[in-house]
């Protein structure tokens, strides 16, 4: 382990992975937090490209050969999100839908968030800014995350304010907001993964990944049933005319598509150009 000695406590460089790993739940192991902390605190603090290499790298590596279904199959707050959704639906309660103008919305936001993380993390790394300043905006992924809020609890180690104490202005009303968006998955199913960070990063490869989706557009009567059970309500599985890759930068690797696709071998999903199971 190399640690890297910052204002506080030090900063120790394990393993990040590509979804919501929260370091404010414990000590995790090999597994220390999730890739958007490891962006910030590595623009923070000028880490080094020798150390900051592999951790990129293994990010590269596995965004390449699963793209987003680190989002749809491991990361902890869709299951947050999918438990939700599985409540409402047991006690009967009708769900809502996004109008399309508000699904354009979230995706814009969560580019927006994503260019703001990195630049209040350049803003914390300023050295010529007082600690006391800099501290306000240090890790602003962590104190706007919803995770951050939920997991040390659940976990039964609730050191979050041992880091940041609750009150940080802004940033604790955002991450209210932020909070109320994951528990709006009880109505609207993966709420946050619309503006979530992490998934931003990842759904740049989907397109290219070894683990691919593809239509046949000969088979699709575009039926539409895709786009009902699919969580984020993407219309365009069915809408596809032209291309047999449906590796859409907003698909989760969840397959609930392709399970519930009722054409034979209309989807496929493959692994390095083997299929690995087909509707």
């Amino acid at each position: 382990m190399i640690a890297i000695v910052g204002p506080g406590y030090p900063q120790a460089f394990d393993t990040y992975l590509p979804i919501k790993s929260c370091r404010f739940s414990r000590q995790t192991g090999t597994f220390r937090a999730c890739f958007i902390h490891f962006v910030s605190e590595s623009i923070s603090w000028a880490t080094p490209l020798r150390l900051a290499l592999p951790h990129v790298l293994l990010f590269v590596i596995l965004a390449i050969l699963f793209g987003r279904l680190w989002c749809g199959w491991t990361c902890p707050l869709g299951l947050t999100q999918d438990a939700l959704y599985i409540i409402r639906k047991s006690i009967k309660l009708r769900p809502f839908s996004l109008p399309e103008e508000t699904k354009k919305f979230f995706k814009c936001a969560s580019i927006a968030l994503l260019i703001s993380i990195i630049i209040l993390s350049v803003i914390a790394g300023i050295s010529s800014f007082s600690w006391s300043l800099r501290k306000q905006v240090y890790l602003s992924v962590c104190q706007m995350c919803p995770s951050r809020y939920i997991f040390p609890y659940l976990s039964g180690w609730p050191i979050v304010h041992q880091f940041f104490p609750l009150g940080h202005g802004i940033f604790t009303t955002i991450s209210i907001i932020f909070t109320l968006t994951l528990l709006g998955s009880f109505f609207i199913k993966r709420t946050w993964c619309r503006i979530c960070p992490s998934g931003i990063l990842l759904s740049f490869f989907n397109r290219g990944a070894l683990l691919s989706k593809e239509k046949s557009l000969l088979r699709c009567t575009r039926c539409g049933i895709c786009e009902s059970v699919c969580p984020l309500r993407n219309k365009n599985v069915y809408l596809e005319k032209g291309d047999k890759d449906i590796n859409f930068s907003d698909c989760v690797h969840c397959f609930q598509c392709v399970d519930a696709c009722p054409q034979n071998n209309c989807l496929k999903v493959r692994f390095f150009n083997k299929i690995i199971f087909k509707s």
